[in-house]
């Protein structure tokens, strides 16, 4: 089954391609279930790894997923792009590289339930299918196709006290009613659907039901998780949902993981922790790392990397709880990423504003006016339907048209997901690049007759230091490494079998130094340690290194 990089899969024709590809590479990829959705579906993990080299959990690994938010199915196309690029560069001296001393661990779809539904249906929905908060729909519309066209557009019935007006400069383009606006026609707007309560259903007061879908997986973690009345779409106690339990099940289980990646959809930028706090509130050494690393992720997919808590607050006065990269910074102990991928911002030519999110919560007549354009002149007029009457079955004469949301706005035009695929895979197997590196290797020399001097000398040649974050070091979410000596046929006269040793730091303790390169000031680089034992005899000796970020590196060697 060949990869179609400009398709977007749904869950049975992914798990064929899965099988598939993973079968036809069992030296370099596994393909596991981490759990079932609710309705059946297995979710999918693939491990990628040399397995000629170590098996997975003995290298530091990195984690990517994807599909948290059900409509956003850009994420589950990068990580597929991920999965079979990799596969494919196997003879790439990088990707080899890569996979010989790191693993990547990549959930391609943690919501097929949700994913699954919006794709077949055109209709969105936050994160699960099953009703939530209340078991039953408010009263009110409910949105829905209505037309049979395969789209949840909108709804618009002229009225002489409606809110909304047809654009002066562009009449597909419904624009808010201002106090001098002394001509019509004025229209009532609101979402193409139906009444659940046909008492309801009058033109002139449009009540939209509330959302029956409302659970938010990206509000379920254990870090700030808030209840319902202080967090919308919380769910009734963290994890209480199979699809994020699954995921911290595995992380929690695969301490050998040292960065993670989760996609998600839109506006094209990076973020970052924190989402609850000021930077301030971050070791400097961490906030430092998120930053250099962001950097890269600019220039290979033009997002900027920005703090969540400072950039992209929906309410700059209340913090969201229950995030996943918040959880996996704050109690994983990881460096933690969310892209949001696809800037249809910047294909429509719309001038980025100073907060992110202002451009969707604050958009401009300008700035709509260019998204028309690029629909009428990039993509043939195909992602807006344009206004056509319809006889609604409740309320009568209505016109339906406007944006076919889920894949123009949320999710990119098919022309456009490989090279966004491409970028963002780019950017990751960087990151991955960056998780600690750790190597031994043993020298021998003869002391005294048959006594010999054995010195291991480990080494973190990674950029990342062996404890991740400073965070996790000052908390002990990470604990200290081991050091096993073993010999066989040699008679250990002093030194320890078995020890604890320090944590060793990477590139990035000195990427950031106080001082700059070119003044006298030094600065010791703490990647390397020794440790000696004395043996008597011959034989073979092995050292074992170990730890929860390091996974489990050894060695032998003939005296």
């Amino acid at each position: 089954m060949k990869y179609q990089p400009d398709h977007y899969y749904l869950h049975d024709e992914m798990t064929r391609w899965l099988v598939e590809l993973t079968d036809a590479h069992p030296a370099f990829a596994a393909l596991e279930s981490i759990g079932q959705s609710p309705e059946g579906r297995d979710i999918w993990l693939v491990t990628l790894t040399d397995l000629t080299t170590g098996a997975p959990e003995d290298k530091p690994a990195y984690w990517i997923d994807a599909n948290t938010h059900a409509s956003e199915v850009t994420g589950n196309a990068a990580a597929l792009y991920t999965i079979n690029w990799v596969l494919h560069n196997l003879e790439d001296p990088a990707v080899a590289q890569l996979l010989e001393t790191r693993t990547l661990y990549v959930l391609p779809r943690l919501n097929p339930d949700g994913a699954e539904y919006c794709l077949t249906h055109q209709h969105y929905v936050r994160s699960a299918r099953r009703l939530y908060p209340d078991p039953e729909p408010s009263p009110g519309l409910l949105e829905q196709d209505i037309d049979g066209d395969g789209f949840v557009l909108q709804m618009r019935v002229e009225a002489p006290d409606g809110a909304w007006r047809r654009c002066d400069r562009d009449a597909r383009l419904m624009v808010a009613r201002m106090p001098w606006d002394g001509e019509g026609p004025f229209y009532h707007l609101y979402a193409e659907g139906l009444f659940e309560d046909e008492t309801l259903a009058d033109p002139r007061m449009p009540v939209m039901s509330r959302d029956p879908h409302g659970l938010d997986f990206n509000r379920n973690y254990p870090w700030q998780w808030k209840p319902e009345h202080d967090q919308i779409g919380a769910g009734p106690y963290p994890l209480s949902e199979p699809e994020t339990r699954a995921v911290v099940d595995f992380l929690l289980g695969h301490q050998n993981i040292c960065g993670i990646m989760s996609y998600h959809t839109y506006t094209g930028v990076l973020l970052r922790p924190y989402g609850d706090r000021p930077d301030t509130e971050m070791p400097p050494f961490d906030l430092q790392t998120f930053e250099l690393i962001g950097k890269r992720c600019e220039e290979l997919t033009g997002y900027p990397c920005v703090s969540v808590f400072h950039d992209f607050a929906y309410d700059p006065t209340k913090a969201i709880g229950g995030v996943f990269d918040d959880w996996a910074y704050e109690q994983f102990g990881v460096h933690a990423y969310t892209m949001e991928l696809w800037d249809p911002q910047n294909k429509a030519g719309v001038e980025k504003k100073e907060k992110l999110l202002e451009h969707w919560m604050k958009p401009t007549e300008d700035d709509l006016l260019k998204y028309l354009a690029w629909n009428d002149d990039a993509l043939d007029g195909e992602g807006f339907v344009d206004w056509h009457e319809f006889e609604h079955p409740q309320i009568g004469r209505v016109e339906i048209g406007g944006w076919k949301f889920m894949f123009t706005l949320r999710n990119p035009p098919t022309q456009y997901l490989e090279e966004i695929c491409a970028t963002s895979c780019a950017f990751t197997l960087d990151h991955a690049r960056c998780v600690p590196l750790p190597t031994v290797s043993l020298t021998s020399e003869l002391v005294d007759g048959d006594v010999h001097r054995i010195t291991a000398t480990l080494r973190n040649d990674g950029f990342l230091p062996t404890y991740v974050t400073m965070h996790a070091k000052s908390k002990n979410l990470v604990k200290p490494l081991h050091l096993d000596f073993e010999a066989e046929g040699l008679e250990l006269v002093d030194g320890k079998r078995h020890e604890r040793v320090p944590h060793l730091d990477g590139l990035a303790n000195h990427s950031m130094p106080p001082y700059p390169a070119h003044t006298h000031h030094g600065q010791t680089r703490g990647h390397i340690m020794q440790r000696h034992w004395l043996v008597r005899g011959h034989g073979v000796a092995k050292v074992t290194w170990r730890g929860d970020r390091i996974g489990r590196t050894e060695t032998t060697l003939e005296v």
